[in-house]
């Protein structure tokens, strides 16, 4: 399997919810995983999944009713 220093992910929060358990598979400890086209009512979801993924949050940026979600984690 290959690991990224940066990995986008620009879609829906269904599909994100649904990717956020392999996502830690494509990082080490130094990637930064950047997820966007969250509408912010489902942002909760999205966060949620990324941390029981055992990805940190590091940051999250908005756009009228959309956010980004900036995230670190992966394999030490």
């Amino acid at each position: 399997q290959q690991e990224w220093d940066v990995v986008l992910v620009n879609i829906v929060a269904d599909v994100i919810i649904g990717l956020a358990p392999v996502l830690p598979a494509f990082l080490t400890d130094k990637s930064v995983l950047i997820c966007s086209g969250i509408l912010d009512v489902r942002l909760p979801e999205v966060i949620a999944a990324l941390e029981k993924a055992g990805l940190t949050i590091q940051q999250i940026r908005s756009q009228e009713d959309w956010r980004c979600v900036v995230a670190r984690g992966g394999k030490l």
